[in-house]
């Protein structure tokens, strides 16, 4: 039997951190930061605590690789959603939003558990900081193309409006009129108005 490859190595090692960052994913989601356990971790990616800490110095380390993962997946799809149109680009981002609400529900619940505790994250925080203004200028941007009055604060308002949206669909759920919110911003921001 030959040895592995430096390439072979570096892909168990890539699939190993992602196993561990899905499991921490999962049970800080489900149970709290406090409450997952770096032991849990592990036993939930099958493998050692060892090897846990060979790749994060800790769990907070853990938790800020998978915040900046997941982060940096989100901004390549945000550029994959730009268009020349910005009713069209717009549209994509409302659409992409909310199907992430629908399909990844625990994404959103880790974030809240994060954002709820910012005093024990400075890097949630400096990332969020960061991150809201790179968004609001972009978000500004497109409803200044898109003509809207006021471009800036109503910019500052979706923002918050997303935000608060991904808040009550975790938290009320099925009850949630999460489809009807999203056609209404589509029609709203997206549709041509014509005069009557």
């Amino acid at each position: 039997m030959s040895p592995r490859t430096e390439a072979k190595n570096q892909e168990i090692r890539q699939e190993s951190m992602q196993k561990i960052m899905d499991a921490a994913f999962r049970l800080i989601a489900r149970k709290g930061y406090e409450s997952a356990s770096i032991a849990e971790i592990a036993a939930v990616a099958g493998v050692s605590k060892g090897l846990l800490y060979n790749y994060f110095k800790s769990k907070q380390d853990l938790v800020e690789k998978l915040l900046t993962n997941a982060v940096n997946q989100a901004d390549a799809v945000m550029e994959e959603l730009i268009t020349d149109d910005p009713a069209v680009t717009f549209e994509n981002i409302i659409r992409w939003l909310f199907r992430e609400l629908r399909e990844r529900p625990d994404y959103f619940r880790l974030l809240m558990e994060l954002t709820f505790k910012i005093d024990q994250f400075e890097f949630v925080r400096n990332m969020a900081a960061q991150k809201y203004q790179g968004y609001l200028a972009f978000l500004e941007d497109i409803l200044r193309r898109l003509d809207v009055a006021d471009a800036q604060g109503e910019a500052k308002m979706l923002t918050a409006l997303f935000d608060g949206i991904g808040i009550q669909y975790v938290v009320i759920k099925g009850a949630y009129p999460i489809d009807d919110l999203e056609e209404f911003l589509i029609g709203k921001y997206c549709r041509k108005k014509t005069a009557l």
